[in-house]
């Protein structure tokens, strides 16, 4: 079940102007449905007990522990493809998971691909830029650590992006868990914000630049590995 903006003030107990000044700092998770934002209950629920772990100075368990680590890691593990095929969101993605699974044993492919396929039919993942972040609804069941893989289609593929532009390179987010998650989402759309990353992306080329760029902005914006 998704909510809004009022939904979200009446169950932090804070006002609407807190809920968007939240918004703009993506320190929630959210998302856009005909140019209003929406919040899915499940993230909701899952970041309001990471906030309450937090304050109360528990200690993260030793699977989050050993998965401290940055997003360029991440992105090491799943790897960078280039030139995809596919003519739609369906035949790309599928074609992008025929790619990255041959170097992650054990996946389930066909199970990964109807987990991505019902997010993409709940909410489109596309953030912009013809750039999106595809991901299983549900997390947890299809690895036991997190990954993230850049796939470059050959061509650009309607993909329900909310500034209406088709979409040419996918993210695809492979979370350990839900918590995971959020954090992995929030960090990368942080650095897509960032020029230098933009332009890394839009020069396909050299994957072994894409590496090196996000290795140093992910340092200068955050400070270093994830934590």
């Amino acid at each position: 079940m998704n909510l809004s903006v009022k939904d979200i003030a009446k169950l932090l107990n804070v006002s609407e102007k807190t809920i968007y000044r939240m918004i703009r700092s993506e320190t929630i998770p959210c998302f856009r449905v005909g140019g209003q934002w929406r919040f899915d209950r499940g993230e909701i629920n899952s970041w309001i007990e990471d906030r309450r772990n937090f304050a109360r100075g528990k200690k993260q368990d030793r699977e989050v522990e050993r998965e401290a680590i940055s997003l360029t890691d991440f992105l090491r593990r799943g790897g960078i493809y280039h030139h995809v095929g596919g003519d739609t969101k369906e035949d790309a993605i599928r074609s992008c998971l025929a790619l990255i699974c041959k170097g992650i044993t054990g996946m389930d492919v066909a199970g990964l691909f109807d987990s991505i396929m019902e997010r993409e039919t709940l909410c489109p993942t596309a953030v912009g830029h013809g750039i999106a972040l595809p991901h299983p609804r549900s997390f947890g069941k299809f690895t036991v650590l997190s990954y993230l893989a850049l796939c470059f289609l050959k061509k650009p593929v309607p993909f329900g992006a909310p500034d209406n532009e088709d979409v040419d390179t996918l993210f695809f987010i492979f979370p350990r868990s839900e918590r995971r998650f959020l954090r992995i989402q929030s960090k990368l759309l942080r650095l897509l914000k960032d020029n230098d990353i933009l332009e890394v992306i839009a020069d396909t080329s050299h994957a072994g630049k894409v590496y090196e760029v996000f290795s140093r902005k992910e340092t200068e914006i955050f400070g270093g590995a994830a934590k």
